[in-house]
């Protein structure tokens, strides 16, 4: 495949470039985790090191009945996009991806997500899943994808999904992709 040094890049930079740290001027180095919708804090230069957080820490201390500017009141998005063919498109509560297209079925569980921090608009996730296509083939896959939120309750995505397809008794290994727009209720 020509594209095998891109998609190889981009699945590192979207596993690795989350756990970067931080060092201060001192030559410690300081962590962050940056969740959905929280800024990271801003690095102390002090000689004293800063307590490690961790995903569960962070959350704790998240207003839990603050509605983003990325996500409605239900939790339910729903929009139109590429994936199994022409699709209608949706996410359940930030976890559950799913298409519904021409060509198939597709469901994904978003097992984890987060922000490239910086001035970077866009949100990564990662998720495993399956999908059954027509004529009798279906098989599981990964969802390796960003999220664009550009308008209040609207936002785009884009994302590769390699797949093992089993066709009667063949298996296929090969390579999708999504793209599409959502709006949250």
């Amino acid at each position: 495949m020509k594209n095998t040094p891109f998609i190889v890049a981009l699945v590192a930079a979207l596993f690795i470039s989350p756990s970067f740290a931080n060092t201060t001027a001192g030559g410690e180095e300081q962590w962050q985790i940056v969740e959905e919708d929280q800024a990271a804090a801003p690095s102390s230069t002090s000689k004293q090191s800063a307590p490690k957080q961790t995903a569960s820490t962070q959350k704790s201390k998240s207003n839990p009945g603050s509605s983003s500017r990325r996500s409605g009141n239900s939790g339910f998005k729903l929009g139109m996009g590429l994936d199994q063919g022409l699709s209608i498109v949706g996410q359940i509560n930030n976890t559950i991806n799913f298409a519904v297209g021409n060509d198939g079925i597709a469901a994904d569980y978003i097992f984890n997500r987060g922000s490239f921090g910086g001035d970077v608009p866009f949100n990564w996730y990662a998720g495993v899943g399956g999908q059954i296509k027509r004529s009798d083939k279906f098989g599981p896959r990964v969802a390796l994808g960003v999220e664009l939120p550009f308008a209040r309750n609207w936002d785009g995505y884009a994302q590769l999904t390699p797949s093992l397809m089993f066709d009667n008794s063949d298996l296929k290994l090969g390579i999708g992709a999504g793209i599409g727009v959502r709006y949250s209720f």
